[in-house]
């Protein structure tokens, strides 16, 4: 498939509603069924939460942590490793009603870092986001569990980072367009009440520089909710940030365009507009529901692992077009 086309899909639904995403990329043949588990995984906590009549806030949280769990995805243990060797993460979370946020970054001791966004929404509102450091020492104060940032690193990341350590000529953005993983989580959710939420998690990029910030913890870029819509993005960080992917997204709703045809849209503009020299194409995928009828995802890469559930699509995921 060109990855110039722009892939769409949409979930039926009148009720709560429950979308998840691993990442849009070239994903290998080899890694497909686990990206398949892992987002069944996260289906079946989502839905949990959900069943247990709990809000969609606590909906997203727990299904992108059971994604950040588990090693197939670029979130938590099985993240990308920047150019020092090690794990650098990422994580925001949103409540639709209130927009209440939550969001760190550049952490590197935290398996489940989606969690302590989630505590920073409930917090006293003097900090929507954290960084490194001051991220870690504020999900200690809550009690949010630290570990050795080794215990996050696969064998496979081990390989990648070995090989790009001798590639010339590496750009960032070339992650995002060819064979190098960066599989982004994130979810997005309708409740009972009809409360939105969104949420998104990433190790960040391969080989990127320490320090480096994507899009996934600023809000209105890799996540979004409002009383409208609620939407969780993947791909270039710099070009969705540049672009605020989510937040766009979401605003397409109020044109009445349907939450497939507002994100494949928004992937297009992102795409045409970012053509900065000596990048590669502004790819990527988002997710994307409102605060009624279906929710849809678009993607512009040749897959993107994705699920749903909803009392009339039932539950499903899919990694090709």
């Amino acid at each position: 498939m060109p990855t110039s086309d722009v892939v769409l899909g949409t979930v039926p639904a009148s009720g709560p509603l429950l979308l998840v995403h691993g990442g849009a990329w070239d994903i290998p043949g080899d890694e497909v069924e686990a990206h398949l588990d892992g987002i069944r995984r996260a289906l079946r906590v989502g839905r949990r939460v959900l069943d247990a009549g709990r809000p969609a806030l606590d909906v997203v949280t727990e299904a992108v942590a059971a994604l950040e769990d588990h090693p197939a995805f670029d979130a938590g243990r099985g993240a990308v490793l920047d150019r020092d060797g090690l794990p650098q993460l990422d994580a925001g979370v949103m409540e639709g009603e209130t927009l209440r946020w939550g969001a760190v970054a550049s952490v590197r001791a935290l398996p489940n870092p989606v969690r302590t966004a989630r505590r920073l929404v409930d917090s006293d509102g003097q900090a929507r986001l954290l960084v490194g450091e001051g991220a870690e020492r504020f999900a200690a104060e809550v009690g949010e569990p630290a570990i050795d940032p080794g215990a996050l690193i696969v064998d496979r990341e081990r390989r990648r980072h070995a090989a790009l350590l001798g590639a010339h000529g590496y750009h960032t953005s070339q992650a995002f367009a060819g064979d190098h993983p960066r599989g982004t989580v994130g979810c997005v959710a309708r409740d009972a009440d009809g409360r939105l939420a969104s949420a998104t998690s990433t190790g960040g990029v391969p080989f990127g520089r320490s320090g480096r910030v994507g899009d996934s913890p600023l809000v209105g870029a890799g996540f979004w909710a409002d009383r409208l819509g609620a939407a969780s993005a993947t791909g270039w960080g710099e070009a969705i940030a540049t672009v605020q992917l989510c937040t766009r997204a979401c605003d397409a709703l109020a044109s009445g365009l349907a939450p497939a045809e507002a994100a494949a849209a928004r992937l297009r503009d992102m795409r045409e507009r970012i053509q900065w020299e000596g990048a590669a194409p502004a790819t990527g995928g988002l997710i994307l529901l409102g605060s009624e009828g279906p929710g849809g995802w678009a993607f512009t890469t040749p897959r993107m692992a994705r699920g749903w559930w909803s009392g009339e699509a039932g539950e499903g995921a899919a990694v090709d077009p």
